[in-house]
């Protein structure tokens, strides 16, 4: 007798082939193919459970379950009523069915039959399935199930149908009722639009925390799937399911090991929670540098790959890398300013120093922050409406322009210069820009501004304003105490 079933693999749920087979011996089951103490413990139940049912537990007759791939280390929380329901079959206590089935629950001493909480949450099937487990508690999912109050009930199975998922999109507006100073507002605008990362660095008070919080209520509205994918990539966490893009927020002890994940077998990491959504690094400098230099790799790829002993694991990281952080002790150290303080400019040099060079070219755009910023305040209400309208912008052409699907961070070098003049990029670009990578962040945001203006040909004085926020505050850093 042949079935499938459900064992975890890392946080999903993959099928198993479960074959029972009787030979004669004493009457137990035995497991085969390297079954977890969880599985072994379930024996006691599964005879217990079918004699309680007035079922026979086959007589002078050792029972062999032997679970494929066998090579696999199993572990299972339903794989009881599989063999329960298998046993009853192979015995012909009750006829077989005529194709193979998926059956997935837990079994009380009596007999009842109870669905799995990870059933609906961790089971993904690739197409149509119809999965055999117990009492649902009204638990909806995405596949067909036969529901079974107790094994006695297999006979007449309770069919319940499929429910398309549905997640529940709400916008964060608490953030949105805030007002910034005119520069601060047009950073919004552009980190928002264009999802670019940004590495804030300013005196204490001057909102750089501010500006990383209110950017999760400007993003743009996560589709179902994203929020499916998001859903898959918290669980584990808070109780109350997300209704908008994550925000994850490290705290500067975290390791790497707990910043892009890891282990023995790998787990997923804050950068890998913080997918589709945005990760806060606050007081990036008090970071270890090698939790800091670990995040290189996913900032440029948007993905982790991970491999650790014979275990290889690939893990999504596209989130919104947002970065704060004093560039000294007092606080206050920043280009163009007059700083009065009782610290050394070799102390405040060395705490500097804790910042690579090559993980600030990861960053977009790099941003100093003012105690006091000058013009009008914008409000966060305000900032929105203008990027929805954007937004709409650039839906609009994506029905003729492919580019226009993906945003601005995403498109490639090609894609960026296609509409700009090549006498530009060869004469007038400026060639002080050594690191590709900065000049690949140059014309992204500039596509952003483009964007914002709702410009649908790219053109050279949004490469002239891009550079205000990518390269000169990059060029303003490396000088900072010379």
């Amino acid at each position: 007798m042949k079935l499938k079933s459900l064992i975890r693999e890392n946080d999903v749920l993959v099928p198993v082939e479960v074959e029972i087979n009787f030979t004669p011996g004493l009457p137990q089951i035995q497991f085969l193919g390297l079954p977890d103490q969880g599985i072994r413990e379930s024996i006691h139940r599964i005879k217990s459970a079918i004699r309680a049912q007035s079922f026979e537990f086959p007589k002078s007759q050792q029972v062999l379950v032997n679970l494929r791939p066998n090579h696999l280390k199993k572990s299972s929380r339903g794989l009881e009523l599989a063999v329960a329901m298998g046993i009853l079959w192979e015995s012909e206590q009750i006829p077989k069915p005529e194709d193979t089935v998926m059956v997935y629950g837990e079994l009380g001493l009596l007999g009842e039959v109870y669905e799995p909480g990870d059933l609906t949450t961790d089971f993904e099937p690739d197409g149509k399935v119809l999965v055999w487990t117990g009492q649902t508690q009204n638990t909806p999912a995405v596949f067909d199930r036969y529901e079974l109050g107790c094994l006695q009930d297999i006979r007449e199975p309770v069919e319940i149908e499929a429910v398309p998922r549905e997640y529940e999109v709400r916008r964060p507006v608490a953030d949105l009722q805030l007002r910034f100073p005119e520069r601060q507002a047009r950073l919004l605008e552009v980190i928002a639009l264009g999802e670019h990362s940004v590495l804030l660095a300013g005196p204490a008070g001057s909102g750089k925390s501010t500006i990383a919080r209110t950017l999760s209520a400007l993003l743009a509205a996560p589709t179902q799937e994203d929020m499916h994918t998001i859903s898959k990539n918290n669980r584990g966490g808070s109780e109350a399911p997300l209704r908008w893009r994550p925000v994850v927020h490290p705290h500067h002890s975290t390791t790497a090991l707990g910043l892009i994940g890891g282990g023995v077998p790998p787990f997923k990491g804050e950068i890998t929670r913080a997918h589709k959504g945005i990760m806060i690094l606050d007081e990036l400098l008090e970071f270890n540098v090698r939790a800091q230099e670990a995040l290189r790799e996913p900032m440029e790829e948007s993905m982790i790959r991970i491999r650790r002993s014979r275990y290889i694991e690939e893990f999504p990281a596209e989130s919104l890398m947002i970065a704060t952080t004093n560039l000294c002790p007092c606080g206050d150290w920043v280009p163009k300013s007059k700083v009065v303080c009782g610290r050394s400019l070799k102390k405040c040099q060395s705490y500097m120093e804790r910042l690579s060079g090559p993980l600030v070219d990861r960053f977009h755009i790099t941003f100093f922050t003012k105690k006091r910023e000058d013009g009008d305040a914008v409000s966060g209400e305000e900032i929105l409406e203008k990027l929805e309208a954007s937004r709409r912008f650039r839906a609009n052409l994506s029905v003729q322009d492919a580019r226009f699907k993906k945003l601005a961070n995403r498109w490639s070098f090609e894609e960026l210069v296609l509409d700009l003049p090549s006498f530009y990029m060869k004469e007038l670009f400026p060639k002080e820009i050594s690191s590709r990578r900065r000049e690949l962040a140059t014309l992204r945001v500039a596509r952003t501004l483009a964007d914002l203006e709702q410009v649908e040909k790219l053109q050279p004085r949004h490469v002239e304003s891009a550079l205000k926020m990518t390269f000169d505050p990059v060029e303003a850093l490396k000088r900072l105490g010379c």
